[in-house]
């Protein structure tokens, strides 16, 4: 087989196209670069919009391609313009190529590749050596293909959550489809009209806000008006381990008013009290079980906490709510000022509540979703950009076929 023709067939070439030419060149800096010269058949008509075209012209075209070996390569083309019927001039399309671009398919490939196992922006630029807006490019330009083209299946249960974009009141609404396990929509912001923006991001690839049947989230004020005004025939559920963090932050503010007078008593002694029993050393639960005994209110708060979390593993069996009114009714016994405000909270939120032993829904798969943002995030040390953070967000997390798998 000629050289010519084992390139034509890594290149994946078909009539009318076929290598002219490959050609080893010095660069610069003492190393060898591969140019591939490529061409078409003559008196040959081209498909433009569905029309058989001839050759008007031609323009000198150049793709950077995937490395042979160690070296860098190249292709080159006279890509034909053609006169459609009505007269026009068009530049038709090359099969390796998207228009446009200024690399070869199976090169932005790999470049999605990189990124999909991990490797950031700057990290490929450095690899093939360019600039990283460069690889930010080529990413953005195929998530966006793949969102236009996507077409979302009936979402019926969504969770939304809110992650941070950078320092600061920056931050940004998710929407994600608990059941296909992805992100369905993002916007920033993270107020009512954030997730009303999510939504018409959703909808606009074919899902319809009517279907979804239940909503997790967090007791925000903003994503319960939002769920009402725009998702009303929807079941809101409140996920239990923000509950449990509320009740953390009532045992917390016991905590720190008993240590104003007793501070080398509870000093260090913040995470005894908001871990679960089930995860503390024997040594500190001997230190927990003397703290109890010293300070009543705490020792009753926590061994409410503790019961709380019991209530809310049973339900994942008996779907029972019973346990959770007797639950109520004995920690409002207590007379401890901070957890009858948790009571009163969970009167206020019990329509989203009592959801939860119906449905058992929670928000555990956002909150994973929150740590591949960020972690997202970290590889890129930062986004200055709120958009390219989205397109990246859709690249890792929006389930895009992108044929990179």
């Amino acid at each position: 087989m000629k050289d010519t023709e084992l390139f034509a067939a890594a290149l994946a070439l078909k009539s009318p196209w076929y290598i002219k030419k490959i050609d080893f060149r010095d660069t610069a800096q003492g190393e060898k670069e591969l140019h591939i010269e490529v061409d078409h058949h003559k008196r040959v008509k081209f498909e433009y919009e569905g029309e058989l075209c001839p050759v008007h012209d031609h323009q000198l075209r150049s793709w950077r391609h995937l490395r042979f070996f160690q070296h860098d390569c190249y292709l080159h083309a006279r890509v034909p313009r053609v006169k459609t019927e009505s007269g026009e001039v068009r530049l038709v399309a090359v099969p390796w190529a998207e228009p446009g671009s200024s690399f070869t398919l199976l090169f932005e490939l790999d470049v999605l590749k990189l990124m999909d196992k991990g490797m950031s922006a700057s990290a490929v630029g450095r690899h093939y050596s360019f600039d990283s807006r460069i690889a930010s490019r080529i990413v953005g330009r195929h998530v966006s293909n793949a969102l236009a083209t996507q077409e979302l299946r009936t979402v019926k249960d969504l969770s939304v959550d809110e992650t941070s974009r950078k320092k600061g009141h920056n931050y940004l609404t998710i929407l994600c489809d608990r059941q296909a396990k992805k992100v369905v929509g993002v916007s920033r912001g993270k107020d009512q009209k954030a997730v009303g923006q999510a939504l018409i991001d959703m909808e606009a690839r074919g899902a319809d806000r009517a279907t979804v049947r239940s909503v997790t989230l967090d007791m925000s004020r903003s994503y319960i008006a939002a769920c009402e005004s725009y998702l009303p025939q929807a079941e809101m559920v409140f996920d239990r381990f923000h509950l449990v963090k509320k009740l953390n932050e009532a045992i917390d503010t016991i905590r720190r008013a008993e240590q104003k007078q007793f501070k080398e008593a509870l000093k260090h002694s913040r995470y005894l009290w908001l871990r679960n029993a089930s995860k503390l050393s024997q040594k500190q639960q001997q230190r927990l079980d003397l703290l109890k005994e010293a300070f009543p209110n705490l020792g009753q708060a926590y061994r409410l906490k503790e019961l709380f979390r019991e209530v809310f593993d049973a339900a994942q069996f008996t779907k029972r709510l019973k346990p959770l009114n007797e639950w109520i009714k004995m920690a409002w016994d207590s007379g401890i000022k901070p957890i009858q405000e948790f009571v009163n909270m969970l009167h206020d939120h019990w329509y989203g509540i009592k959801t939860y032993f119906k449905r058992l829904a929670n928000n555990a798969f956002a909150e994973g979703v929150n740590l591949k943002i960020q972690e997202i995030k970290r590889i890129a040390r930062g986004y200055r950009n709120p958009h390219n953070f989205i397109l990246m967000i859709y690249f890792k997390l929006g389930g895009l076929d992108l044929k990179i798998h």
